[in-house]
């Protein structure tokens, strides 16, 4: 069975590239291991609504739960400050809540509407380059194409048997999603949790943060690590990350719910930003996107919006045949924003509580960070305005 390009992973970065090259015409194969779709993957699950400057043809109100317009901040529990999050003009800035299994549901959808073929149940477990195509190979099955996406996670098979991102990196996420009744809005919400509102608590994670994120009966609640750490100051990570939910937790006046009610923990791998690197072989034949390309933002641990936006790139030059100018185009949309990232995770990491009381609980940060989701401003603007704080911490 030979296509123009096969994707491997139906997450966002895989289902976006395989809409997009199927609307261009090319002949695309989706695969992914999960026997059946929907399935279930945790996730915060916050895309920020300037994705649609990206993406020609996205409908949110078809797989938006809830919009979130405001952030509520907390260091270790304590002290809460509730701030919106705006545009240059005053409107407020959003961010859409989604569910992973709609979400990624919606994508694939819209690829097979264009004419993607999809085969679930696949386990990838060799990918072979010769000059004139790729072969997958599952089981005893086998797939040829001029091209192969890895859209396959942080720990992908596809970029590990092309030789790409060997010396990856990992943060790690702990999550639950805990059913929740919204109480009926009010001028104080009786301290209830909000339905437009992502609560943040920091501190009680060295080199991360804990979260809240609303959504449609129910929250998602987690803690995760940003930024690895040495090995023996990994060992207790599970531990810590389970406090800091619980603190998260108490900090609403929830507890994390214990017996028969108890949800399932997940735990997951983060991607490490290290900086641009090869996100395609050098013939081109073979590329990465979304998490397997390691295109996870380094300060927030965003990563579904970078891996619509890559699989889309990835597609444009699939269907140009300029696949190896693919890596240096990734550059050019994201190594900016994400070095500058990386930078300002590290002045936040090594002064957490300064950082914290000087720029997070600022409603005027809170502000700035809309308009970053809004697309008015870049992450270097943030940069800067942070070093120009600490330097003048009281202008």
């Amino acid at each position: 069975m030979s296509f123009d390009v096969i994707v491997v992973g139906a997450g966002p970065g895989g289902a976006t590239c395989a809409w997009k090259c199927a609307e261009l015409g090319l002949k695309v194969l989706l695969l992914d291991r999960a026997p059946s779709l929907p399935r279930y993957k945790p996730c915060g699950g916050g895309i920020p609504s300037s994705l649609v400057r990206y993406i020609e043809g996205l409908e949110p109100e078809k797989f938006t739960d809830l919009t979130v317009t405001k952030l509520r901040h907390t260091w270790r529990g304590k002290s809460p400050v509730l701030a919106e999050m705006t545009c240059s003009d005053g409107k407020p800035a959003e961010v859409w809540m989604v569910q992973r299994p709609r979400f990624d549901m919606y994508l694939v959808e819209k690829a097979k509407s264009a004419g993607a073929e999809l085969k679930l149940g696949v386990k990838v477990s060799e990918v072979t380059v010769a000059s004139d195509g790729v072969t997958v190979t599952a089981g005893e099955d086998t797939f040829t194409a001029r091209y192969v996406v890895g859209a396959d996670g942080a720990k992908g098979i596809v970029g590990a048997r092309a030789g790409l991102r060997l010396g990856k990196r990992w943060g790690i996420a702990r999550e639950v999603e805990i059913p929740y009744e919204y109480a009926p809005p009010a001028p104080d919400n009786g301290g209830a949790i909000l339905r437009d509102a992502c609560y943040l608590d920091y501190g009680s994670v060295k080199n991360g943060y804990a979260w809240i994120f609303p959504k449609a009966g129910y929250l998602s609640v987690g803690a995760g690590m940003l930024v690895p750490r040495q090995p023996k100051a990994e060992q207790n990570v599970g531990k810590i990350l389970m406090d800091a939910i619980h603190t998260m937790l108490g900090s609403v006046g929830m507890t994390y719910p214990t017996g028969m009610d108890a949800p399932k923990l997940w735990a997951h791998p983060i991607p490490f930003w290290t900086g641009i690197e090869p996100l395609s072989t050098k013939d081109g034949r073979v590329l990465l996107v979304g998490d397997a390309a390691g295109v996870v933002q380094p300060l927030f641990g965003e990563g579904i919006q970078y891996a619509v936006r890559t699989g889309a790139i990835a597609a444009q030059h699939l269907g140009a045949d300029t696949t190896t100018h693919y890596t240096e185009a990734v550059k050019m949309e994201l190594a900016g924003e994400f070095d500058a990232a990386l930078r300002v995770g590290k002045v936040f990491h090594r002064t957490p509580y300064l950082s914290y009381r000087l720029g997070v609980k600022n409603p005027a940060g809170t502000k700035l960070v809309g308009r970053i989701m809004s697309g008015e401003v870049s992450l270097e603007h943030l940069e800067q305005r942070i070093y120009d704080k600490l330097k003048n911490p009281f202008k």
